[in-house]
């Protein structure tokens, strides 16, 4: 596995003091009803291979926040059907989905595109604590409409600084991908592509903690189920990733603000966010095998 590469940061939740530990709830694989026998290749993995990338980074909280910047994504290494991916000179991508393939390991196949990696949760303050997952699907040509293709699932456990006290967070989260259609079109930049190929890949979290108030431990719910994390990508065939549009949302419990509140304890951090990262393809060079 590669170094992790630090994530752009995307949205200020929580400030924590941290130590970690995990419990992976392993790979749920996933078998569809293929509805033909379609094969391409919408991803090209020859080395050295690259493609150039517009990144739109709006915080709907705080316009201070928003940026623009690019991407130079390339094909880095191969290790025998694996590929590793490089992003700009300091190995920081600003794009969300490019910072999730250069964080892992790819493997394609005539008709889906695997990937094994890790990322950090993308809240400040999580940074040192990583979610690992493996063969989740980024695509996969043959499979139905609006279908499940992977997930993995697991719990990691931090101590947390809460007004001077420490407590036990625990953290569930679900990575998964689903395939919306393989008949898509796009047009990026001007640029109008067909035979696309339109995947997502989620991170859902469920976050809550156990806190004592006198002789009663008292779980607070802090976010409930959520896919904070959603990226809509689209493949091209002899192209590769065209477009990635990733939505970042949270809403903090709000029984749990009120009992906050009630006590008299302040909530240092938003309650909610919202925000986007879109990258756009702008030009590339890939080799067709």
């Amino acid at each position: 596995m590669k170094k992790i590469k630090q994530f752009v940061p995307i949205l200020a939740i929580l400030t924590f003091a941290l130590s970690c530990s995990s419990d992976d709830g392993g790979t749920i694989p996933i078998i569809t009803n293929p509805p033909s026998d379609n094969t391409g290749n919408y991803f090209p993995l020859t080395e050295d291979d690259y493609w150039n990338y517009d990144v739109a980074y709006r915080d709907n909280n705080d316009s201070n926040n928003n940026s623009d910047s690019a991407d130079f994504l390339f094909v880095d290494t191969q290790l025998g059907s694996t590929y590793d991916l490089g992003v700009n000179t300091n190995d920081i991508a600003n794009g969300t989905m490019n910072a999730i393939l250069v964080n892992g390991t790819l493997e394609r196949t005539e008709s889906t595109l695997l990937l094994d990696g890790s990322i950090a949760i993308p809240f400040p303050g999580f940074e040192t604590s990583n979610i690992d997952f493996t063969d989740i699907i980024l695509y996969d040509l043959n499979a139905s409409n609006n279908s499940l293709l992977s997930s993995n699932s697991g719990t990691i456990v931090q101590d947390v600084d809460l007004g001077g006290d420490i407590v036990p967070i625990t953290i569930n989260y679900i990575i998964s991908s689903n395939q919306e259609n393989n008949d898509s079109s796009i047009t990026v930049n001007g640029e109008s592509y067909s035979s696309v190929s339109k995947a997502n890949f989620k991170i859902n979290l469920d976050i809550s903690t156990i806190v004592t108030f006198g002789t009663q431990n008292i779980n607070l719910p802090i976010i409930s189920s959520q896919d904070v994390s959603v990226s809509t990508n689209y493949f091209v065939e002899n192209v590769g990733l065209v477009k990635s549009e990733t939505t970042i949302t949270y809403q903090i419990n709000q029984s749990t603000i009120d009992l906050l509140n009630t006590i008299g304890v302040e909530i240092p951090f938003p309650t909610s966010g919202s925000a986007t990262n879109v990258q756009e393809l702008t030009d590339y060079m890939v080799t067709i095998e």
